[in-house]
């Protein structure tokens, strides 16, 4: 039964006992429906307080996400411009040294032991012992023309250090630093 056809029959007065019921019955659910929704319960202010204050919780903890997911992207993208500069700026000064390299580790501690002799003769010489030897790489001009220098620390047991630098290429050696105690 529809209802708007069953009210113009009641205003008409030419609806029957059954349609006039339901018309009340709708009727009734309709004041029904409508005291439910103005009961001072239902419009509190506290309830839509916490609702605010659930949404800007939301809010912050969206924010907060938001914002770290975007620092991570930052740092991310940081890292791999950095290592696309890194990677341009040293391959090709590696592949330059490399093809440079005529001397090992050992000759070139050979190399600095040499210079060692020469600077404190043969006798004194033998009382110092290698500390370190590393080997690094040296821009000469440009980042494609770089050589690796051997640096071979000697120290003897009363704390005297020499330091001398090997060039790997030329077999050059220079004392860069004497530490007498």
């Amino acid at each position: 039964m529809n209802f708007e056809d069953a009210y113009k029959k009641l205003r008409d007065g030419t609806a029957s006992d059954e349609e006039a019921a339901f018309v009340a019955r709708e009727l009734e659910n309709v004041r029904r429906i409508s005291s439910i929704l103005d009961d001072p319960e239902l419009s509190n202010p506290g309830i839509r307080q916490a609702e605010i204050e659930t949404v800007q919780k939301a809010r912050k903890v969206f924010n907060h996400k938001t914002l770290i997911r975007t620092i991570i992207v930052v740092l991310c993208s940081l890292l791999v411009i950095a290592a696309i500069v890194c990677a341009i700026l040293f391959i090709p000064s590696n592949i330059s040294a490399s093809g440079k390299v005529k001397l090992t580790k050992e000759q070139a501690i050979e190399a600095a032991h040499a210079c060692l002799v020469e600077e404190v003769g043969e006798e004194e010489a033998g009382r110092f012992f290698v500390d370190y030897a590393h080997r690094h790489l040296r821009y000469v001009g440009s980042i494609f023309d770089a050589i690796y220098v051997y640096k071979v620390e000697y120290e003897d047991i009363y704390g005297r250090e020499y330091e001398i630098e090997v060039n790997s290429n030329s077999g050059y050696t220079v004392i860069r630093d004497i530490d007498l105690g």
